[in-house]
């Protein structure tokens, strides 16, 4: 994977604007508005608006309660150097571990705001967001949609998994898992015992990456798939995504069984 690496970024930002805090440092609660304190998580200087001038970046986060590493909202703040003018940007949702990445998804050769938080569930997903402030205006670039996935088990321990997307069609041999299928009473003789849908998860990666090294950085996705119950992983359904005219243009897509 190769990621812009200029140092600097520009950032777009939705938001209104708030204080500048020009001695924040990680892990201090620092005042937005008086009945709310926000964490510094990570900050970069990058120019995210395309003006040649570096922009401080910092992703904020509030936490749930001080005795939780949970964050129930998250902020992009974007504090412009050459006009000191600070645009805080609230995130939908909150999460676990956020982390912040740069990179140009939609080709004009401006850094944009990546940002990252897995949701804690029983499914290993996570959030995603993508900003963009070329030319000093904040816009969203919404995140692919994860892949529309169908499929069922078959006689003779195999599962078949369907890509919409993709208009095709994977059987998978799980006969390794005769012996767990069979105690449980999902198959008798080879025979499946009650019509099973597989169970598909959203995104549990969503990562930038540069698959053909001209700075501009696709989304490659990867979504698990399990079988009778959430734990009984059979498979995953990975997809390359490329940003093309406003919209997310999918490149590739794959199921590959679990091992």
């Amino acid at each position: 994977m190769r990621m812009m690496n200029y140092g600097y970024f520009p950032f777009w930002g939705i938001g209104a604007a708030y204080g500048y805090f020009p001695n924040m440092h990680p892990n201090h609660v620092y005042p937005a508005r008086p009945d709310e304190g926000l964490v510094l998580l990570d900050r970069q200087v990058v120019d995210v608006t395309g003006d040649g001038h570096p922009d401080q970046v910092s992703l904020l986060g509030q936490k749930f309660s001080q005795d939780t590493v949970y964050y129930r909202r998250l902020f992009i703040q974007v504090a412009d150097r050459a006009t000191h003018k600070t645009t805080l940007i609230p995130l939908q949702g909150g999460g676990y571990h956020p982390a912040m990445r740069f990179c140009d998804f939609n080709g004009d050769r401006v850094a944009d705001i990546y940002v990252s938080a897995e949701t804690g569930g029983a499914g290993g997903t996570s959030d995603y967001y993508i900003y963009t402030v070329a030319h000093h205006v904040p816009r969203a670039i919404p995140v692919p949609r994860p892949l529309t996935i169908t499929g069922q088990f078959l006689d003779d321990y195999r599962a078949s998994i369907s890509i919409q997307e993709q208009n095709k069609t994977y059987t998978l041999d799980l006969s390794e898992k005769k012996t767990s299928y069979d105690q449980a009473g999902y198959y008798k003789n080879g025979k499946l015992v009650n019509p099973t849908p597989v169970l598909p998860n959203d995104y549990g990666v969503l990562r930038p990456v540069d698959t053909d090294h001209n700075g501009v950085c696709e989304l490659y996705g990867v979504q698990r798939i399990a079988g009778f119950y959430n734990a009984d992983t059979i498979a995953y359904a990975t997809s390359l995504w490329k940003w093309e005219r406003d919209r997310w243009a999918l490149i590739h897509a794959a199921v590959r069984k679990h091992v």
